[in-house]
């Protein structure tokens, strides 16, 4: 638990700090991959339990309105979860997707525009 939060506040500071060198709100950013890496852990969770614990766990049930259903079926997810570290490995790439998705999203966009000096403005600078 206290690594994926260590993850997502480097990843998220990583984008923030790649957000800042192409002249963009690395507040902004940040909050972008937060959110994305979030979903996505989600998305993973979800996706996860749904194909890879079918088996053990009877999702069928869900829709029952019983309380004490839900909470057995959420007591066999965590077992399923907990009996193969795969799963949470499964989970924490789709995490990482979600940053790398920010990352490439960040990396297209154009860097900060130098300013230009022209050839003729050296020649008469003492300093160059």
């Amino acid at each position: 638990m206290y690594f994926d939060l260590v993850l997502l506040a480097y990843l998220t500071y990583k984008n923030g700090m790649r957000a800042k060198l192409k002249a963009q709100n690395a507040v902004l950013w940040s909050v972008i991959t937060l959110v994305c890496v979030t979903v996505t852990y989600f998305i993973g969770f979800v996706f996860v339990a749904m194909v890879f614990c079918a088996k053990n766990v009877n999702m069928q049930q869900l829709s029952s309105v019983d309380v004490k259903t839900k909470q057995a079926i959420a007591q066999q997810i965590v077992q399923a979860f907990s009996d193969n570290p795969l799963h949470l490995i499964t989970v924490e790439l789709f995490g990482l997707g979600g940053y790398l998705l920010i990352r490439y999203i960040l990396n297209r966009r154009p860097d900060k525009k130098e300013p230009e000096v022209h050839w003729m403005d050296k020649i008469n600078d003492p300093m160059a």
